[in-house]
């Protein structure tokens, strides 16, 4: 989290100034601009983990810098700050893509308790995003492999380079099966006598899309076979297999009479398509407890906010409400004073009086009754 680079963006140099400072004394990595346009182009020449910006600004303003923020770097995050009175526009920034927002005036742990959240959400959305790639890698890979195989024009040199998981060639007109050995060894099987059919072996439920994967090829509607499936191997276990043909000879009327395969064992993949379909649901899990956190926060701050304005106007109207009486009697002392060293004792007993009532102090003893 120390290493995380922030680019924040302000108009105001005092709070640019000051947030600056803060987030350096955390550790975190700073680009400080003054402007939306300087803000692109630093979105141009360098990757942020995250950007903060101010949401009304001159010129290019926050939803600006956002939509930069998503066109140029999808992966950085975004967080706005906003006045109170621009709560409104902030939702709807969050609709527009951003990840968090703030309202001016915030405390400081506020402030770094968000920037952690977003810095945190897009490692969670990096990490989903590795393991599937990894996995959409690792289909491309195969399926190129299959696919330089199946294009070859020797069906037979075709046949034999696949045939590291299996081969097997169907006689259309007969209906005879060939399986190259590795095809039964793919299923742990060693005597060939003692196999059942491929109809046998296929799971049941994948027998209707496989029959009519099939049977598109047979007619012409799709150029090769190809479909993932279920057999029974030898230990009595359900095996996923790719398996992928061609026919090779038609007769005069185009009928199909012969069409060599491969197939591919492809449990680990399965397996590995599972655990990542697991991963993803639990980071969305945390994305969504993450969401209604923000929302619970959301609803917090303007309660907290209209307490505040509340507390202050209450005070003020106490301190008002003793000033007649504080006049009155300073009134009443001063017809006492004749010399003038009793009216500068009564300047400086003034002067006093004044400092009582507007320091925070002052009305504080107001308000417990002094």
């Amino acid at each position: 989290m120390g290493e995380a680079s922030i680019l924040l963006v302000d108009d105001e140099n005092i709070i640019r100034k000051c947030l600056t400072k803060e987030l350096k004394a955390e550790h975190f990595s700073v680009t400080e601009v003054a402007n939306g346009v300087d803000a692109i182009r630093a979105i141009q020449d360098f990757q942020f983990n995250l950007v903060i910006t101010d949401l009304m600004m001159e010129g290019i303003d926050g939803f600006g810098v956002l939509k930069a923020v998503k066109e140029l770097a999808p992966l950085t995050r975004v967080m706005v700050i906003t006045g109170y009175g621009d709560i409104r526009t902030a939702i709807e920034a969050l609709h527009l893509g951003a990840d968090d927002f703030l309202v001016k005036p915030f405390e400081m742990e506020e402030f770094l308790f968000r920037i952690r959240r977003c810095l945190e959400k897009r490692s969670l959305i990096e990490m989903l995003m590795e393991k599937t790639n990894q996995l959409e890698k690792e289909i491309t890979r195969r399926r190129l492999i299959e696919e330089q195989l199946l294009e070859s024009d020797n069906r037979f040199r075709l046949a034999l380079d696949a045939s590291s998981n299996g081969v097997w060639d169907r006689n259309l007109v007969t209906g005879e099966t060939y399986h190259g050995d590795n095809w039964y060894r793919t299923l742990g099987y060693t005597n060939k006598e003692i196999i059942k059919s491929f109809e046998e072996l296929l799971h049941p439920d994948d027998r209707e899309k496989v029959f009519a994967l099939g049977e598109d090829h047979l007619q012409g509607k799709c150029p090769r076979f190809e479909a993932e499936f279920r057999l029974r191997n030898q230990a009595g276990d359900w095996q996923w297999v790719l398996s992928r043909g061609k026919v090779v000879t038609r007769d005069n009327q185009g009928k199909a009479l012969r069409i060599i395969g491969t197939i591919t064992d492809i449990s680990q993949l399965k397996k590995e398509e599972a655990e990542l379909i697991q991963s993803q649901e639990q980071l969305m899990k945390q994305l969504q407890e993450r969401t209604e956190k923000l929302r619970e926060y959301d609803t917090a701050i303007p309660v907290a906010l209209n307490k505040c304005d509340e507390d202050r106007k209450n005070s003020f109207d106490r301190v008002l409400a003793n000033i007649p009486g504080w006049v009155e009697s300073l009134l009443d002392q001063m017809e006492d004073y004749q010399s003038p060293e009793q009216r500068l004792v009564f300047a400086n007993e003034l002067r006093a009086r004044i400092c009582t009532l507007i320091s925070p102090a002052g009305n504080m003893s107001q308000d417990n009754g002094d």
